[in-house]
């Protein structure tokens, strides 16, 4: 039997690029995890045209759930619910998290995206949802850029987005937080991962790993791998890609780097590489089993389910 894989962090949409309804969009994405190498079960939250709309209108935020749900709800023990909500509307984000976690079962909040819904995590309105998280003993799942670029603003600001993300725990430290594709690189050379920075700072501050604090990687032959591999607890290690729909159907593989054409991928797109990766960086077995998918489910309350 294959290994079993939990991705925390994936971004689908029934909507095209072209604005165009995706015809049997559970078919072309089922297809995907058909062809992984691995058992593959990722949550799954809405991607574009949905986060574009509700940065806008606070009525964007129950369709762009509800297909998430729809998709879910079709196909059960395969993917798993993630809650995108706006904090700047926290009325209506208290609405729809009530359903996605009362009603549909959902297993996080995110991904949370400070950067394109115009707040920030030390506000009035994100430390409501992620109490509310709290209260549904569910994590929150906030971005952090993975990567510094000369020519890019705004979601790679990384340090920024810490400085933010450990001003929240200040004030919700009972909260369950996912650091989503905190361990990672950029395709080339000129993009400059935040990874030892970041644990720089999470050791500085707390002088050990924070128990509440999970840590995504996104790439897997990111440089600062077996740093994460040796320094942060083999528990508090989750499997997140952010792989997306962007191109197709029918979809890239699994295991396609972010914003990265398939047939330009600098590794066989399967989750084989990605255990190679880990091997390589010192994990063990057992580890690489919990960072594959024991961590996720434990996180997300899927034994037995």
């Amino acid at each position: 039997m294959s290994l079993r894989w939990i991705d925390t962090h994936i971004h689908v949409s029934d909507t095209g690029r072209d604005g165009e309804p995706r015809e049997n969009m559970l078919g072309h994405l089922l297809d995907v995890l058909d062809r992984c190498d691995a058992d593959l079960r990722p949550a799954i939250s809405p991607d574009f045209p949905y986060i574009g709309g509700m940065a806008r209108d606070p009525a964007g935020m129950m369709p762009a759930n509800r297909m998430i749900h729809e998709l879910v709800r079709r196909a059960p023990g395969r993917l798993f619910g993630s809650c995108m909500v706006n904090p700047r509307f926290p009325d209506e984000a208290m609405r729809v998290m009530d359903v996605a976690f009362g009603e549909w079962g959902f297993v996080q909040v995110g991904e949370l995206l400070p950067y394109s819904h115009g707040y920030i995590m030390d506000s009035d309105g994100a430390e409501r949802v992620v109490r509310h998280a709290a209260a549904y003993d569910v994590p929150v799942q906030v971005h952090l850029g993975t990567y510094w670029h000369k020519d890019f603003e705004g979601s790679c600001d990384g340090m920024d987005h810490m400085r933010d993300l450990l001003r929240c725990h200040d004030r919700v430290p009972e909260a369950k937080y996912i650091l989503a594709h905190a361990i990672g690189c950029g395709p080339t050379p000129e993009y400059v991962p935040w990874a030892d920075m970041f644990l720089d700072a999470i050791f500085g501050v707390f002088g050990r790993w924070p128990e509440t604090f999970w840590i995504e990687v996104r790439d897997f032959h990111c440089d600062a791998l077996p740093r994460t591999i040796a320094e942060v607890p083999a528990d508090r290690i989750l499997s997140g890609t952010d792989w997306t729909t962007r191109v197709g159907p029918p979809f890239q593989a699994y295991g396609t780097m972010f914003d990265v054409p398939e047939e330009e991928n600098p590794f066989p797109p399967e989750v084989a590489s990605f255990v190679g990766f880990l091997r390589e960086a010192g994990a063990s077995d057992e580890e690489i089993a919990r960072i594959g998918w024991q961590n996720a489910a434990e996180l997300y309350g899927l034994n037995g389910r």
